[in-house]
């Protein structure tokens, strides 16, 4: 919980003392087993959007004029996260996107951090990942990403994964 105490809108942690736990039971073992197994069967998509963000990642063109990826040709793709509601990007937390991509398609960075984001901001983060395809077809490239979403009273640390069909002529 140390790397999220730097949120700049100052969330507070949770006090363990206000809360009563002798009046009900916790099976925190069972519900983290429940919500990875779920989160490994859930199919894995361009987007994803929940009560406190929007995390998605779609192509760019490579060129003015350009509708698709092409044999040789640098390209980018865009991994981009967004607050919903109260919630927005904690600024402290070190996001990172891991990416990896089919055989077919070159990588400039297999990882994302911070610095490598076109713009960071509490609503939004985004970044421009380059691709280079080295082979026609449909090429897959995934992005799994660690951030951290707040709210005044909350933070809560998440780990997801985007992909996507890169159509390369």
């Amino acid at each position: 919980m140390a790397g999220l105490a730097g949120c700049e809108r100052g969330a507070p942690a949770p006090k363990a003392s206000e809360h009563d736990h002798s009046q009900h039971q916790h099976d925190h073992v069972a519900a983290e087993a429940a919500t990875a197994e779920k989160a490994a069967d859930a199919p894995v998509g361009p987007s994803i959007e929940t009560g406190s963000f929007l995390l998605s990642v779609a192509p760019v063109s490579a060129a003015p004029g350009q509708s698709g990826y092409a044999v040789g040709k640098a390209g980018q793709v865009e991994i981009a996260l967004e607050g919903r509601g109260e919630w927005h990007v904690n600024q402290e937390y070190p996001i990172r996107v891991d990416l990896r991509a089919a055989p077919g398609v070159a990588l400039k960075k297999n990882e994302l951090g911070k610095d490598d984001a076109k713009e960071f901001s509490e609503d939004k983060v985004r970044f421009l990942a380059a691709v280079e395809p080295s082979a026609a077809g449909e090429h897959e490239v995934t992005c799994d990403v660690s951030f951290a979403m707040c709210t005044e009273e909350n933070c809560i640390l998440e780990t997801r994964t985007v992909a996507m069909q890169l159509k390369v002529e």
